[in-house]
Protein backbone atom coordinates (compact mmCIF):
# COMPACT_ATOMS: atom_id res chain seq x y z
CA UNK A 1 0.00 0.00 0.00
CA UNK A 2 3.26 1.89 -0.36
CA UNK A 3 2.22 5.65 -1.68
CA UNK A 4 -1.93 5.65 -0.31
CA UNK A 5 -3.28 7.71 1.82
CA UNK A 6 -4.31 5.40 5.02
CA UNK A 7 -7.08 6.77 7.26
CA UNK A 8 -7.54 3.86 9.54
CA UNK A 9 -5.89 0.46 10.56
CA UNK A 10 -7.79 -1.93 12.57
CA UNK A 11 -6.13 -5.00 14.23
CA UNK A 12 -8.25 -8.41 14.41
CA UNK A 13 -8.31 -9.14 18.31
CA UNK A 14 -7.97 -12.55 18.09
CA UNK A 15 -5.44 -13.04 15.43
CA UNK A 16 -3.46 -9.68 15.52
CA UNK A 17 -1.43 -10.43 12.33
CA UNK A 18 -4.41 -9.78 10.64
CA UNK A 19 -4.44 -6.04 10.16
CA UNK A 20 -6.77 -4.09 7.67
CA UNK A 21 -6.29 -0.69 6.15
CA UNK A 22 -8.84 1.72 4.94
CA UNK A 23 -8.13 4.77 3.00
CA UNK A 24 -8.69 8.04 1.45
CA UNK A 25 -9.36 7.00 -2.09
CA UNK A 26 -8.87 2.91 -2.94
CA UNK A 27 -10.87 1.34 -0.31
CA UNK A 28 -9.87 -1.18 1.86
CA UNK A 29 -6.55 -3.55 1.94
CA UNK A 30 -6.05 -6.54 4.32
CA UNK A 31 -2.83 -8.79 5.63
CA UNK A 32 -2.52 -11.37 7.00
CA UNK A 33 1.48 -11.43 7.97
CA UNK A 34 1.16 -8.68 9.81
CA UNK A 35 1.53 -6.34 7.34
CA UNK A 36 4.29 -7.50 5.04
CA UNK A 37 2.39 -7.96 2.65
CA UNK A 38 -1.36 -6.17 1.41
CA UNK A 39 -4.39 -6.86 -0.89
CA UNK A 40 -7.34 -4.79 -1.65
CA UNK A 41 -10.92 -6.42 -0.39
CA UNK A 42 -13.42 -3.85 -2.10
CA UNK A 43 -15.75 -6.37 -3.44
CA UNK A 44 -19.24 -4.50 -3.04
CA UNK A 45 -17.47 -1.44 -1.76
CA UNK A 46 -19.08 1.19 -4.17
CA UNK A 47 -17.08 4.46 -2.64
CA UNK A 48 -13.65 3.82 -2.18
CA UNK A 49 -13.11 6.56 0.50
CA UNK A 50 -13.11 4.87 3.95
CA UNK A 51 -12.55 6.88 7.11
CA UNK A 52 -12.93 4.23 9.77
CA UNK A 53 -12.90 0.50 10.52
CA UNK A 54 -14.95 -1.28 13.45
CA UNK A 55 -14.13 -5.05 14.53
CA UNK A 56 -16.43 -7.42 16.11
CA UNK A 57 -14.56 -7.71 19.07
CA UNK A 58 -16.66 -11.40 19.79
CA UNK A 59 -16.67 -12.67 16.03
CA UNK A 60 -13.81 -10.65 14.08
CA UNK A 61 -14.88 -11.55 10.81
CA UNK A 62 -17.74 -9.17 10.76
CA UNK A 63 -16.47 -5.96 10.43
CA UNK A 64 -17.71 -2.43 9.60
CA UNK A 65 -16.25 0.50 7.66
CA UNK A 66 -17.41 3.96 7.77
CA UNK A 67 -17.00 5.88 4.35
CA UNK A 68 -17.54 9.30 3.23
CA UNK A 69 -20.42 10.35 1.42
CA UNK A 70 -21.17 6.50 1.22
CA UNK A 71 -22.74 5.79 4.75
CA UNK A 72 -21.55 2.29 6.56
CA UNK A 73 -20.66 -1.20 4.76
CA UNK A 74 -20.52 -4.30 6.42
CA UNK A 75 -18.47 -7.46 5.91
CA UNK A 76 -19.39 -11.05 7.65
CA UNK A 77 -16.39 -12.88 6.29
CA UNK A 78 -13.39 -11.05 7.11
CA UNK A 79 -13.70 -8.30 4.07
CA UNK A 80 -14.40 -10.41 1.14
CA UNK A 81 -17.19 -8.94 0.44
CA UNK A 82 -19.16 -5.86 1.56
CA UNK A 83 -22.70 -4.92 1.90
CA UNK A 84 -24.45 -1.41 2.59
CA UNK A 85 -25.91 -0.83 6.11
CA UNK A 86 -27.26 2.12 5.84
CA UNK A 87 -31.31 2.01 6.57
CA UNK A 88 -31.90 4.98 8.78
CA UNK A 89 -28.58 7.21 7.95
CA UNK A 90 -30.30 10.00 6.96
CA UNK A 91 -25.96 11.45 6.96
CA UNK A 92 -24.15 9.55 5.25
CA UNK A 93 -20.46 11.54 5.66
CA UNK A 94 -19.24 8.89 8.62
CA UNK A 95 -16.26 9.99 10.66
CA UNK A 96 -15.79 7.13 13.51
CA UNK A 97 -17.70 3.78 14.03
CA UNK A 98 -17.90 2.36 18.02
CA UNK A 99 -19.11 -1.11 18.50
CA UNK A 100 -20.29 -1.91 22.29
CA UNK A 101 -17.23 -4.60 23.50
CA UNK A 102 -20.24 -6.51 25.16
CA UNK A 103 -23.28 -6.35 23.17
CA UNK A 104 -21.41 -6.56 19.42
CA UNK A 105 -24.34 -5.91 17.47
CA UNK A 106 -24.98 -2.44 19.55
CA UNK A 107 -22.99 0.31 17.65
CA UNK A 108 -22.57 3.84 16.45
CA UNK A 109 -21.66 5.63 14.10
CA UNK A 110 -20.77 9.62 13.85
CA UNK A 111 -21.26 11.41 11.00
CA UNK A 112 -19.53 14.73 10.04
CA UNK A 113 -23.06 16.65 9.69
CA UNK A 114 -25.42 14.64 10.90
CA UNK A 115 -24.35 13.80 14.87
CA UNK A 116 -24.42 10.60 16.60
CA UNK A 117 -26.17 7.38 14.93
CA UNK A 118 -27.29 4.66 17.20
CA UNK A 119 -28.17 0.46 15.89
CA UNK A 120 -29.28 -2.29 18.01
CA UNK A 121 -29.16 -5.26 15.00
CA UNK A 122 -25.31 -5.15 13.84
CA UNK A 123 -26.45 -2.04 11.64
CA UNK A 124 -29.56 -3.31 9.85
CA UNK A 125 -31.19 -0.09 10.79
CA UNK A 126 -29.85 3.00 12.33
CA UNK A 127 -31.46 5.94 14.66
CA UNK A 128 -30.39 9.17 15.72
CA UNK A 129 -29.08 9.90 19.30
CA UNK A 130 -28.78 13.64 19.47
CA UNK A 131 -30.11 14.82 22.71
CA UNK A 132 -28.02 17.28 24.25
CA UNK A 133 -25.41 17.61 21.44
CA UNK A 134 -24.71 21.46 20.50
CA UNK A 135 -22.99 20.02 17.26
CA UNK A 136 -23.66 17.21 14.57
CA UNK A 137 -20.07 17.27 13.27
CA UNK A 138 -18.25 14.29 15.28
CA UNK A 139 -15.09 13.58 14.87
CA UNK A 140 -14.55 10.57 17.80
CA UNK A 141 -16.77 8.16 19.42
CA UNK A 142 -15.31 6.36 22.62
CA UNK A 143 -16.92 3.43 24.61
CA UNK A 144 -16.34 2.45 28.46
CA UNK A 145 -15.43 -1.26 28.15
CA UNK A 146 -16.75 -2.02 31.79
CA UNK A 147 -19.71 0.26 31.62
CA UNK A 148 -20.59 0.45 27.90
CA UNK A 149 -23.87 2.34 28.32
CA UNK A 150 -21.30 5.19 28.84
CA UNK A 151 -20.27 6.66 25.71
CA UNK A 152 -18.02 9.83 25.16
CA UNK A 153 -17.75 11.73 21.99
CA UNK A 154 -15.53 15.03 20.53
CA UNK A 155 -17.13 17.77 18.12
CA UNK A 156 -14.97 19.16 14.91
CA UNK A 157 -15.31 22.24 17.43
CA UNK A 158 -13.47 21.36 19.90
CA UNK A 159 -16.20 19.83 22.51
CA UNK A 160 -16.64 17.06 24.48
CA UNK A 161 -19.94 15.28 25.44
CA UNK A 162 -20.73 12.06 28.03
CA UNK A 163 -23.60 10.00 28.13
CA UNK A 164 -24.46 7.53 30.45
CA UNK A 165 -27.27 5.95 29.05
CA UNK A 166 -26.22 4.81 26.07
CA UNK A 167 -26.20 7.87 23.96
CA UNK A 168 -30.49 8.86 24.49
CA UNK A 169 -29.25 12.18 26.22
CA UNK A 170 -25.46 13.61 26.29
CA UNK A 171 -24.07 16.63 28.84
CA UNK A 172 -21.21 18.60 27.87
CA UNK A 173 -17.55 18.19 29.19
CA UNK A 174 -15.23 20.96 30.87
CA UNK A 175 -11.53 20.21 29.60
CA UNK A 176 -9.10 22.55 32.49
CA UNK A 177 -7.27 23.53 29.41
CA UNK A 178 -7.33 27.32 28.35
CA UNK A 179 -8.19 27.98 24.50
CA UNK A 180 -7.80 24.15 24.10
CA UNK A 181 -9.73 22.49 21.47
CA UNK A 182 -10.60 18.27 22.91
CA UNK A 183 -9.93 16.11 19.23
CA UNK A 184 -9.60 12.61 20.94
CA UNK A 185 -10.30 11.13 24.13
CA UNK A 186 -8.79 7.90 25.25
CA UNK A 187 -10.17 6.05 28.04
CA UNK A 188 -8.10 3.84 30.44
CA UNK A 189 -9.16 0.30 30.05
CA UNK A 190 -8.59 -1.11 33.61
CA UNK A 191 -9.76 1.91 35.49
CA UNK A 192 -12.38 3.55 33.18
CA UNK A 193 -12.97 6.46 35.36
CA UNK A 194 -9.31 7.67 33.63
CA UNK A 195 -9.78 9.95 30.21
CA UNK A 196 -7.50 11.34 28.34
CA UNK A 197 -8.10 14.17 26.29
CA UNK A 198 -6.06 14.81 23.32
CA UNK A 199 -5.87 18.91 22.66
Amino acid sequence: ITGLYVNFIAIDPQTPTTLYAGTGADGIFKSVNGGQNWSVINNGLTIPGVTTIAINPQTPSTLYVGVYNGGVFKSVNSGESWNAVNSGLTNLNIATLAIDPQTPTTLYAGTWGGGVFRSVNGGDSWATINSGLTASEIDTIAIDPHTPTTLYVTTRYGEAFKSVDSGESWGALTIEQTNKSVRFIGIDPQMPSTLYAGV
